[in-house]
């Protein structure tokens, strides 16, 4: 049985947070000692999780005898103050990109073990020192294809060009991202956007805010400011339009260009339940189960196996991580910048 710590904490609050406060047989290589010891994962809640406990936890506990207590809200400062008390109660942690690369840094997680995961040429990006890729997902520019017709933004330069495109943006109330759209749009080519140019970012950010209807704080605004017309363009991401899709809205999202976002697990530091933390974490890089996952919530697989498996008209609507024009996200980049930049983006704003 699945036991519940009902605490939430949104993603985008937890951020500032955390910047302040500091597979097939082969993926069971290693050999392991694993008792029926009970862990704990930390996760985000909402749609992903509740694909995740279908497709991967209720089958591994089904699977290994071992049970998931879930707790929401992967909040760094109690994760640190566990590892630095020795009182581990968090086993393993659902993080962000940056998150990931923040706790990291601050030494919070269990190096990963050799062998127990697959090869670095099993995996369509690396796995960090101490956290595993599971799932990556896109920002889009969407649109309502009965009202825009073919005048829709395919790229983030016609999404800043206002006046080229008219139409009524919607964007986010964050630095991250909305900083990486400005230089793509400014012309800076995806190959060479880090280090970003924050300057040259901000003189973008100036030239598209006169055409910013919306600056969206909750993620379903992105679909439903553009569902009751209020704007006309959003960036969202891949998944919330596939969702909306399905269940009848009009919308779509451009297939040309996005920013490519990555999920990793990672293990606390000094888990008394190191091993089986492990084979939870190895259980997600299933190709299977990752084609099952990304069928179900729209996710870009990380284990290369996996997109064989994956529905043919699933895959023709994922986002192409191949594609030159996107941009995989420097989560290391932001680590240090996360704090002072959205102080100052937030400042822009009010301006």
């Amino acid at each position: 049985m699945i036991k519940r710590n009902p605490k939430f904490a949104s993603r985008r609050t937890f951020l500032k947070l955390a910047g302040a406060s500091v597979a097939a047989p082969a993926l069971l290589r290693a050999t392991y000692t694993v008792a029926a010891e009970p862990i704990t994962y930390v996760g985000w809640g909402g749609a992903a999780q509740e694909v995740a406990e279908k497709i991967f936890i209720k089958p591994f506990m089904a699977e290994t005898g071992i049970q998931v207590q879930i707790v929401n809200g992967p909040d760094l400062a109690k994760a640190k103050g566990q590892v630095d008390s020795g009182q581990i109660e968090w086993d393993v942690m659902d993080l962000a990109g940056d998150v990931m690369a923040g706790g990291e840094k601050a030494g919070l997680f269990t190096e990963l073990p050799k062998g127990l995961f697959p090869s670095q040429d099993e995996l369509t990006l690396p796995t960090r020192k101490s956290g595993v890729p599971y799932m990556q997902y896109a920002g889009v520019m969407a649109y309502s294809p009965s009202r825009a017709g073919d005048k829709y933004p395919r790229t983030f330069k016609d999404f800043f060009d206002g006046q080229a495109l008219p139409g009524r943006r919607g964007m986010r109330t964050f630095v991250g991202e909305q900083l990486e759209m400005a230089l793509l749009a400014d012309g800076v080519a995806p190959a060479s956007l880090y280090p970003l140019d924050v300057e040259r970012g901000f003189k973008s950010l100036d030239r598209v805010k006169p055409f910013v209807a919306k600056w969206i704080d909750q993620t379903q605004q992105t679909i439903s400011l553009l569902q009751n017309n209020e704007i006309d363009f959003s960036y969202t991401y891949n998944g919330r339009v596939e969702k909306a899709r399905q269940s009848g809205v009009d919308v779509d999202f451009s297939r040309d260009q996005a920013l490519i976002l990555t999920e990793y697990l990672a293990v606390l530091k000094g888990s008394p339940r190191v091993d089986n933390a492990m084979k939870f974490i190895a259980y997600y890089l299933n190709p299977e189960r990752q084609a099952q996952f990304s069928e179900a919530y729209n996710a870009i697989p990380v284990v290369k196996a996996a997109f064989p498996l994956v529905k043919p008209e699933v895959i023709a609507r994922l986002p192409d991580i191949k594609n030159p024009a996107n941009v995989v996200l420097n989560d290391s980049w932001w680590i240090d910048r996360q704090i002072e930049l959205d102080r100052r983006f937030k400042e822009w704003l009010a301006m």
